[in-house]
């Protein structure tokens, strides 16, 4: 009887694995970035780069050429009225099979965010091809002229975007991939975000985050240092930097920042529920006025910058409450600390929810001298 029930299972395999369309690697095209930009009456300009990976030296290059792991890049576009079909559509343009299995980012443009998201972010959540570590994001200008840009690198535009990202999000920038940004996205009480990045000469930047709320563009959170108060109110910090002008041209920034963060509510299904957040930061001062040498200027810079990071959280969270946006995914914390956590009022309570921060910071060095008392 086993026998019998392994050699039905042999039988069925078989039979199931000759309905699946093999896939070859040096037969197909691996689209690795996708763009969307959105034209107006349900018309999405769609574009797609895909490494065509080299065997040997590049014709016309003397032998030498470009080595086995380098990519010659090349990219397509068509207008589409959906991102499901794109694929499809540019079947007709490319030299082999156009496969999506390897996509590391999809970029959208300001105008594709305003007009609503919900559509794509459905499809490629039941997409088994698009993994958790793919990156979405918004573009400021257009998908298609940063996709099809000259930049100062030869690895392919798809890894060039990725790479940024990721190096950013271990400093100043909050993580953000699509396993991120689904939870986010579906999750009761907060919203969604993604990075901006825009084309600047022969560069690509990180600029902030884009909010998302109803499935459609919210605002956004821009510069360095707002980027690293967003990310002290989200998740710990490891290698941050902070740049805080005291006065017009004096800098005092604290480098190889790290930070934790908790939070406390109290009346939590109150009208004004109130919810703390408690910041410990370290890290070092490598710049800044010459008097830093001395306890006194020591002990005065560092309660300043304690005050102007605690006015700049409360700041920042008063703006998404305004806005009717809650990126930091509070009402989530006050219902993991509330019991009977009322969910149907705290869409009417959180922009009376009164937020505090606490900031605490310890300054591990202060460059090639140590301090001293200037009364000494």
């Amino acid at each position: 009887m086993k026998r019998l029930i392994s050699l039905i299972s042999c039988i069925l395999f078989l039979a199931l694995s000759g309905c699946v369309q093999p896939s070859i690697i040096d037969d197909i095209l691996m689209a690795e970035a996708e763009g969307l930009d959105y034209l107006g009456d349900n018309k999405v300009l769609g574009t797609i780069t895909v490494p065509n990976y080299v065997t040997g030296g590049v014709s016309g290059s003397g032998g030498g050429g470009l080595p086995a792991t380098a990519a010659m890049m090349s990219s397509a576009s068509a207008i589409t009225y959906d991102g499901k079909s794109l694929v499809e559509k540019l079947q007709v343009k490319g030299q082999k099979a156009i496969r999506v299995g390897k996509l590391r980012v999809m970029l959208l443009n300001k105008a594709y965010l305003q007009h609503g998201i919900r559509k794509l972010i459905e499809f490629r959540n039941q997409d088994p091809d698009v993994g958790r570590d793919l990156y979405l994001i918004m573009v400021d200008g257009s998908t298609k002229e940063l996709l099809e840009g000259t930049y100062q690198t030869q690895i392919p535009i798809s890894r060039y975007i990725y790479d940024l990202i990721f190096h950013n999000q271990e400093k100043n920038f909050p993580l953000s991939n699509m396993k991120i940004f689904m939870y986010k996205y579906y999750g009761a009480h907060m919203n969604a975000y993604m990075p901006i990045i825009k084309k600047q000469g022969k560069h690509i930047v990180l600029t902030g985050y884009a909010l998302i709320e109803n499935n459609r563009y919210a605002g956004t959170v821009m510069g360095d240092n707002a980027n690293f108060i967003f990310k002290s109110l989200l998740e710990t910090v490891n290698l941050g930097y902070y740049d805080y002008e005291y006065k017009p041209g004096q800098h005092f920034v604290l480098e190889d920042i790290q930070s934790t963060i908790s939070y406390k509510v109290k009346n939590g299904n109150g009208a004004e529920p109130k919810i703390t957040a408690q910041v410990k930061m370290s890290g070092n001062v490598r710049q800044g006025n010459p008097e830093i040498k001395t306890k006194n200027y020591y002990t005065k810079m560092k309660k300043k910058l304690q005050n102007h990071l605690e006015n700049r959280m409360e700041n920042m969270v008063a703006a998404f409450q305004k806005k009717g946006v809650d990126p930091i995914g509070l009402g989530d914390i006050a219902r993991s600390y509330t019991r009977h956590f009322n969910d149907s009022s705290w869409e009417d309570h959180y922009p009376n929810a009164q937020f505090r921060a606490h900031v605490s910071i310890d300054i591990n060095e202060t460059g090639s001298s140590e301090m001293h008392d200037s009364s000494s």
